[in-house]
Parts: structure tokens; C-alpha cells; sequence
């Protein structure tokens, strides 16, 4: 991977560990890299951060693990007083609010056409406002995950699920369950009707025609059965592995609880009937991040670019079972043939990337707020999302 006239070769990872502080930064040559990963998307991580280290002693990587709860307000307190980290891991969304609180640097000096298009669409997820943030690792988004034991042919669109209900609840058995009351589970079918959040330039647009419609159709869902009313996303695992629910609606990380011994494949969302356009989940990009503070940052940078380099994206898709945006992963072995992976590579093809502006953070509990209304049968959807629209504005006049 070519980067300033020179290059940086990521090499495949082997397990290993590395000592991890428990917080702050590592020596006085050390990139420090603060990430909230568990589990095998951790030991991937460290793995990499092992080969880094060894291939380079006199500027190592200091993996620091901070509860994702408490990620962003770490960050956001510690890289002004100096004791933040040189890089970070979190998603895409908060780039606009770090990027208006100065925490971020802009790494587009570093990055050179000859690389941009090698992470398959994800990149501009990273940029803001003409500048380029940080470079992506996994994206994540909504898909169909199918229980092939209670479904033939996964439904290509939402008539086609309509159609499916009637046999299936007369087994006592819904034909597919997802948070129905949320904005990022509604999202697929939001866009699909035409509807937005936010605008391109920032502005809330919550109770358009399409967004009312979509609205309306959610409400459809629960009255006629297609999906329970009050399934969150522990309920929607349960009733799927029970086998009372034959699809579910959900991401990379829903592989997880899947219980053994349930036969199960994963699909594209169908396209919505009323419209001709595929549902569109939102899409997230999780990547690396600097910061202005780093101390170092053409070591930082050379860092970032290992972690978001090709054997890497290997490593963490093998290993961690990331969806990577990273072409060249895919061109050959088993990641190829991944029937998992490859159905949620389709599916980015209809997402709408998550809106990284400030507002988007007060859109999501108004929003929810509406939607629950609406699918309980307490309001009407113009008058909920109406509702919203002006709880909205009221952030945007602040």
C-alpha cells in the first residue's frame, strides 16, 4: 500500500499479546491506540499490533481498552488536557462533533489517490466538510438473517412478505422481528419509501410525505403480524433461535447469538413494493482516527495505515468476522466464498451512510419517541413525526 512515495506492507498477523496499559499513554516513542473491542474483535486487533511491534521496536503500538461506555466522553476530555490518546477507534458518526471541538486531525496530506479507492465505498464515510478524518476498518449495516428451516425463498420484496404471514402465524410463528419502535432498525424501510433524516447540508427533514409513509408502513407491520410489536434486540435473538420468528432483521454482530444447532443464512433486505427501492439500512464505518495532539503524527499515520491495510482486513475478517470494506481481501482464499460476509457486501450497495453532523444526535430520541407512538396505535404518523420535527428544531435553534 503506497502512501507518500513510500510504502507500508501488512504482513499476516500471528496470535500474540502485547502489554496493555490501564490508561494514558505507553513510552515516550509509543503510538498509543485507544479502541473499545471485546473478544475476538480484541485478540485480532492485538494481533496486528503484535506484528506492528515486532517489525518495529523503536516506535511500537500501546493498545489501551476503555469501555465503550465511556469512549467518546474519555475522549472527549482527555485529548485537550494532553493525556488523550495519538489514535482511536469508534465510528463514523461523531466525526462532525469532534471535528467542531478541534479533537481530530485531517489526514488527507497522507492519503494519495493512488490507495482512496481500495476500501470499496467506505471512505467517504470518513470525510467532513472537504477533509478526510480517519480510515475505515469494518463498516456495519442492517441485513435479512433467515432461518432456512421455516423459509424456502427468502422474500425479494415487502408484498412478498405480506404474502408469507398468513402460514406463518398460523404456526404460531412471525415472519420476521427487528426493534420496530427504533430509528436505526425503521431506517431500511425509511429510505426505501424515500425518506431522510437529515439533508446533505444538515437539515432535519423528519415529517416529509415519504417519512410519514414509512411511518404508516411500520404501523402495517405490527397490525398485521408480520413482526411483534415490542421486540427489542434481545427479544428479536430469542424468538429467532425459538424459532418463533423466521427472519430477523439485524448486523455483523447478531452471528454471535445465534444459538447452535440453528440452521440460518443471511440476505439482502427486500425491496419495498410501494416505491421499487431496496430497503437501505443505514451504514456505519468504524475506523481509525488521529488526533491533534498526537505526538508523532507520520508515525501515526503509518500505523493507521497498517491497521486499515489489506492483510489486516483479512486477519480481523477471518478472525473477528469484521465486514471490511477492504477490496482486495476478497479477491481470493475463503473470504471470497463467505457466504456471511459476501451477503452483507451485497447489501452496502443499498445503505445510506449514517449522517456524521452534530444533529443526528438529537434526532435519535425524538425519533424513537414517534415511531413508538405510531406502531402502538397512539398517534398518527404525521402527528408524531411532526412532534419530533419540532423537538428537533429546538435543538437546531440552540
Amino acid at each position: 500500500m503506497k502512501m507518500c512515495g513510500g510504502s507500508i506492507v501488512v504482513a499476516a498477523a500471528v496470535a500474540a499479546s502485547i502489554a496493555l496499559g490501564a490508561c494514558g499513554r505507553g513510552g515516550d516513542d509509543a503510538v498509543t491506540l485507544w479502541h473499545a473491542y471485546g473478544g475476538d474483535e480484541r485478540v485480532a486487533l492485538e494481533a496486528v499490533a503484535a506484528r506492528w511491534n515486532d517489525a518495529h521496536p523503536d516506535r511500537t503500538v500501546h493498545l489501551v481498552a476503555v469501555p465503550y461506555d465511556a469512549f467518546a466522553d474519555k475522549i472527549t476530555s482527555a485529548i485537550p488536557n494532553g493525556n488523550g490518546p495519538d489514535l482511536f477507534i469508534y465510528s463514523h458518526d461523531r466525526i462532525g462533533d469532534w471535528v467542531a471541538s478541534g479533537l481530530i486531525e485531517p489526514i488527507e496530506f497522507w492519503v494519495d489517490e493512488s490507495i482512496a479507492d481500495r476500501w470499496d465505498g467506505a471512505l467517504p464515510a470518513m470525510a467532513y466538510r472537504g477533509s478526510l478524518w480517519g480510515l475505515p476498518l469494518a463498516v456495519k449495516s442492517l441485513a435479512l438473517y433467515v432461518r432456512t428451516d421455516l423459509v424456502a425463498t427468502p422474500p425479494r420484496t415487502t408484498d412478498e412478505l405480506f404474502a408469507m404471514t398468513a402460514d406463518l402465524r398460523a404456526r404460531g410463528i412471525f415472519p420476521l422481528a427487528y426493534p420496530a419502535d427504533d430509528l436505526y432498525g425503521h431506517a431500511p424501510w425509511l429510505h426505501g419509501h424515500g425518506g431522510a433524516t437529515l439533508e446533505p447540508d444538515g437539515d432535519a427533514v423528519i415529517a416529509t410525505p415519504a417519512a410519514v409513509a414509512a411511518a404508516a408502513f411500520a404501523r402495517e407491520l405490527v397490525v398485521r403480524e408480520v413482526v411483534p410489536r415490542d421486540a427489542d434486540v434481545a427479544l428479536t435473538a430469542t424468538l429467532f433461535n425459538e424459532g418463533k420468528a423466521a427472519m430477523a432483521m439485524s448486523g455483523p454482530w447478531f452471528q454471535g447469538d445465534i444459538a447452535a444447532g440453528v440452521p440460518w443464512t443471511v440476505t439482502t433486505l427486500p425491496v419495498v413494493s410501494a416505491t421499487g427501492k431496496p430497503a437501505a439500512p443505514f451504514l456505519g464505518a468504524e475506523g481509525v482516527l488521529m488526533s491533534t495532539r498526537a505526538r508523532d503524527k507520520d508515525a501515526a499515520i503509518a500505523v493507521m495505515m497498517e491497521l486499515a491495510g489489506d492483510a489486516s482486513a483479512v486477519l480481523r475478517a477471518e478472525k473477528a468476522r469484521q465486514v471490511v470494506p477492504n477490496t482486495a481481501a476478497y479477491a481470493s482464499g475463503a473470504l471470497a466464498k463467505d457466504p456471511v460476509l459476501g451477503a452483507f457486501r451485497r447489501q452496502l450497495e443499498s445503505t445510506v451512510p449514517m449522517p456524521a453532523v452534530p444533529l443526528m444526535r438529537a434526532v435519535w430520541t425524538p425519533y424513537k419517541n414517534a415511531l413508538g407512538s405510531v406502531v402502538s396505535g397512539a398517534s398518527r404518523p404525521a402527528d408524531a413525526l411532526e412532534r419530533a420535527a419540532g423537538e428537533i428544531r429546538g435543538y437546531e435553534a440552540k
